[in-house]
């Protein structure tokens, strides 16, 4: 008798976390690429047209709060709503290190609230994938272009320009060699895509749906 009710219990157990491991996977299913909502903006519109084709640049920072030491640019990716975000797929040739910043929302004395969600100091291979582990509800995106595979280039220019005449003319006049200020070069963007989970009554409607029941079917035949 002991046996059985053990038995039962464990069968039981098994049912209930294989449940809840299906919920679980259900509900972290991907959602539609939000950048493609209705109402969704960006400084650079080209990064969120849909078209691979098409590619946009990071523009100067938008204020004197954003400026970093070395150089750098954004693009501000506005949602129509929030959403809790989980990836961000960055298609770019040219990008090498990056910050990521969602907005929590506006406060009494700024009208965002720029939190830090990612941070890549050397970027392997494009696209870009980027997880996001730590999420809350934002309608806004800011990505930060802090290095380009461009960058040594535009630094040689930046020398040669340096010892050119008229540069020397100037520090002549000034008494001095003046300092060459290091600029970053703009990220190049195809798209950025954003993701978040379906909800568990999205992905039940999916698998619900006649049409992708027939996919499915004419991949398994």
């Amino acid at each position: 008798m002991l046996y059985k009710t053990t038995l039962l219990i464990f069968l039981f157990s098994l049912v209930v976390l294989t449940t809840g491991c299906h919920v679980l996977l259900s509900e972290q299913e991907w959602s539609e690429n939000y950048t493609q909502l209705d109402g969704t903006m960006a400084t650079s519109p080209q990064m969120i047209d849909g078209n691979l084709n098409t590619v946009g640049e990071t523009q100067a920072f938008s204020g004197p709060q954003y400026i970093y030491r070395g150089g750098g640019s954004e693009v501000i990716i506005t949602l129509p709503e929030k959403k809790m975000i989980r990836k961000v797929v960055i298609h770019s040739d040219n990008i090498k290190k990056f910050n990521l910043y969602a907005d929590k929302g506006g406060t009494a004395l700024s009208e965002s609230d720029w939190q830090l969600i990612k941070e890549l100091k050397s970027v392997k291979s494009y696209p870009l994938e980027v997880p996001i582990l730590y999420a809350f509800p934002t309608d806004r995106l800011r990505l930060v272009v802090l290095d380009t595979s461009d960058d040594a280039s535009l630094w040689r220019k930046e020398k040669a320009r340096m010892y050119s005449e008229p540069y020397q003319a100037m520090t002549n006049v000034f008494g001095g060699r003046l300092g060459a200020f290091r600029r970053s070069a703009t990220g190049r963007i195809s798209e950025i895509e954003i993701y978040g989970y379906k909800s568990a009554a999205e992905t039940a409607a999916a698998k619900s749906d006649p049409q992708r029941e027939n996919e499915l079917d004419a991949i398994l035949e």
